[in-house]
């Protein structure tokens, strides 16, 4: 599809009956240009919109009508009576009268067309409130919401409750086997929209129920707008029901990191989401692929599932024996898949997991469960976006999974500032720079901790939850350790790169040992488990999804 016009644009944001609506959605998602000129038209609307509408009516404003029209009716009545009481002799002066009279009819009929269409503007801002909407500026519109819009799924459930002065309103809602996503607003008693007084969990929640009263998704800020409170639910397995219920227990308003004050209140509400013509519009295409690597494990590819706002791959990855052995006891469960989708030219549409900068990721929800029989993971992927007619291509880049090590270093923590030690292993380069003891409440708990601070950079992944090392005093206590610091990506392909350590503006990345307080001669840092990075794949399949209904 070519690019848009200008023209051609401002249709498409402001015509709901456009033909091919879904086509150009698609297109706009894909093609930077007209990304581009959608939020520069989506900007001038607004513009427009902030001028022309206003979202309050004046206190004065009926006031200052009737009087108007009081006023006219009477100029009115004036002008009745000079024309039945003048004679045939005043008939010059008559006219005159009547010419006069004229005008003022005139004046006052322009007038009352002036106060109409003020009646107008107040009473009907279609425009203004949808592009204060979802679909607003900074909003964070995507292909999925406009698909939903093209296909008539936004849902106006026209919730307001007020307690305490407070009013808690929404407007627009949109609800499919992927996600459920509506716009909150907190007006305060001056009518303005409050943007940090209202918070959630685990005082205040919004659940999503299915028709069987099932609690399927809760709904969270995801803070993209100061408009509205933007909440979602992702959902890791579709949908499957004919009505969801959005319940929102709203007791409770304030906030300690505002420093705002608590107080209570009842700002509950209800309402249903049909969900039989975004059913209507999921299709599913098997997959059929699969893929061995040198290292053990199989990839198998099973099905598309293509929803309204959103598509789900699932696949399936199985470790050989020998695999296994690397990855005993509950290990292997600790998996991450790398891997992208491009278009037929070789461009990329969207990436996971890559260490690629700059890329393009759009992963909304993801789930990976482990089987009974060890080695076998079950996933999936929700995605906003891939093409739905024309084919493209599934790249896999490689995999990581949690395996046992020992390697090891012996060092004089004291000596570490003016002496730094290198610890290299698996590709993994390490420089440790210096020992320190830490107290609360710089500390992670209520704890002493020794802290080991480093740089570096790392060829494996980086796991928080299941890598481990060690620090041993040699002939002594074993400290377990956690990790605190930041950390980055650099690379500039799709199985090349590294994690970098510390650095920067951060200062050194630091493993903290609870529980050591004192600084000893010598230690010993092991790691134990290490999340394996494997690259030696090559393996792709060209997909084409079945039509849409």
């Amino acid at each position: 599809m070519q690019c848009l016009t200008n023209d051609e644009m401002e249709e498409y944001i402001t015509d709901n009956h456009l033909s091919e609506k879904q086509l150009v959605a698609s297109h706009i998602a894909t093609c930077l240009r007209c990304r581009t000129l959608y939020q520069t038209q989506l900007e001038e609307q607004i513009r427009w919109s902030q001028e022309l509408f206003e979202e309050v009516l004046p206190d004065s404003f009926t006031t200052n009508i009737m009087d108007l029209i009081e006023h006219e009716e009477i100029e009115l009545a004036a002008i009745e009576n000079t024309f039945v009481t003048d004679t045939v002799a005043h008939r010059k002066s008559l006219f005159k009268k009547r010419r006069s009279g004229y005008w003022k009819v005139m004046i006052g009929v322009a007038t009352l067309l002036i106060i109409m269409g003020s009646v107008l503007m107040y009473t009907v801002p279609t425009l203004a409130e949808k592009l204060r909407s979802l679909f607003g500026q900074d909003s964070g519109v995507d292909i999925g919401l406009l698909r939903a819009q093209e296909f008539g799924l936004i849902e106006h459930p026209n919730i307001m409750v007020k307690d305490k002065g407070y009013t808690i309103k929404i407007d627009e809602a949109v609800g499919d086997p992927t996600r459920v996503i509506i716009a909150l607003q907190l007006f305060g008693p001056d009518g303005k929209h409050d943007r940090k007084r209202l918070k959630f969990y685990p005082t205040n929640k919004i659940n999503v129920k299915d028709d069987k009263g099932k609690i399927v998704g809760e709904l969270y800020d995801m803070g993209i707008t100061n408009d509205f409170y933007y909440m979602v639910a992702f959902f890791a397995e579709p949908l499957q029901t004919d009505r969801i219920t959005i319940e929102g227990r709203i007791s409770q308003l304030g906030s300690k990191m505002k420093n705002i004050q608590y107080f209570q209140g009842n700002w509950n509400f209800d309402f249903t989401i049909d969900m039989k013509e975004a059913n209507k519009k999921t299709t599913i295409t098997p997959l059929n692929s699969s893929y061995t690597t040198p290292d053990g494990m199989t990839v198998r590819l099973k099905r598309l599932t293509r929803m309204v706002q959103g598509i789900r791959l699932e696949l399936d990855t199985e470790l050989s024996e020998e695999a296994l052995i690397r990855s005993p006891g509950e290990m292997w469960k600790q998996q991450d898949l790398k891997f992208h989708f491009e278009d037929m030219q070789g461009n990329e549409i969207h990436t996971v997991n890559t260490r690629k900068i700059p890329n393009k990721d759009s992963v909304m929800a993801e789930t990976h469960l482990p089987d009974d029989k060890p080695g076998l993971m079950h996933w999936s992927y929700t995605f906003k976006y891939l093409p739905q007619d024309n084919p493209y291509t599934f790249v896999f880049d490689g995999y990581s999974v949690s395996e046992r090590d020992d390697a090891s270093i012996v060092f004089e923590p004291s000596k570490l500032k003016k002496h730094p030690v290198p610890f290299y292993a698996d590709g993994d380069e390490i420089m440790l720079k210096d020992f320190t003891i830490v107290s609360p409440p710089n500390a992670n708990g209520e704890e002493v901790e020794g802290a080991l601070h480093l740089d570096g950079r790392l060829w494996n992944e980086v796991a928080y939850n299941y890598d481990q090392w060690t620090l041993t005093i040699p002939d002594g206590q074993e400290y377990t350790v956690s990790m605190r610091g930041s950390s980055t990506t650099k690379g500039s392909g799709w199985k090349d790169g590294y994690i970098i350590l510390g650095g920067g503006g951060s200062g050194l990345f630091e493993f903290r040992a609870p529980g050591m307080t004192i600084i000893p001669d010598r230690l010993e840092l092991r790691r134990t488990i290490l999340n394996r990075l494997y690259t030696n794949v090559d393996w792709s399949v060209q997909m084409k999804e079945d039509k849409q209904p």
